[in-house]
């Protein structure tokens, strides 16, 4: 395969790159192929091909970026709605495409499988404790509502079934933090591990040319 073909397939397989990025990836794989006089099968047997690269580029460069973009966030202090919209879009992106990925090469199965479980998990874990939260808040609800409509006769059992209501109420304010902070730290656990599979999945199919 001749260079220009080679790194002109690489160009296609960068999807979703910024075009700088791109030019910067051939850019800097072209001098590495010339600076060590690499063409034909040698330039496949160095680089891998086009494709291999190109998912090794991706992966590491959507890595860096996400690391970028935590790290920002942490040093700003963003902690808006809309910011952690855009964290979860982007973790769910670099999931997916680390996924697709290793599912190119079955030796890398038992990691993607791991990968699949903790989103499971993750998914069954949250569902619980959303309705369970959602659960108490009707109890507490419902006790507030049955103490005001006994209060006329039975002060004491009013008063009791109201406030084991409004402290049923009243957990809603801790326990939807105390859940969120929780599935951030899981979902970090997940995303470090997820990160580490691709940079080795990186390693191993393609090279370091710096």
């Amino acid at each position: 395969m001749k260079s220009n073909i080679y790194f002109s397939q690489l160009e296609g397989h960068l999807i979703g790159l910024p075009e700088n990025k791109k030019i910067e990836i051939i850019q800097d794989y072209r001098r590495y192929a010339e600076k060590n006089e690499l063409s034909g099968e040698n330039l496949i047997n160095e680089l891998g091909t086009p494709r291999q690269l190109a998912q090794k580029a991706m992966v590491e460069y959507s890595i860096d970026e996400d690391t970028i973009e935590e790290n920002n966030s942490l040093i700003n202090g963003e902690f808006s709605f809309s910011h952690r919209i855009k964290q979860i879009r982007r973790q769910f992106h670099l999931l997916g495409m680390i996924i697709s990925f290793l599912m190119s090469n079955i030796a890398w199965y038992p990691a993607m499988f791991l990968i699949f479980m903790g989103l499971f998990l993750m998914t069954v874990l949250m569902v619980i404790i959303d309705l369970g939260l959602v659960l108490i808040l009707f109890i507490g609800l419902y006790q507030v509502f049955m103490g005001i409509s006994v209060f006329g006769h039975h002060h004491a059992i009013a008063i009791f079934q109201g406030g084991i209501g409004l402290f049923l109420v009243g957990t809603q304010f801790v326990g939807w933090p105390i859940a969120g902070a929780m599935m951030r730290g899981l979902m970090s656990l997940l995303m470090r591990y997820t990160k580490s599979v691709g940079l080795r999945f990186a390693k191993i199919t393609g090279v370091d040319h710096e």
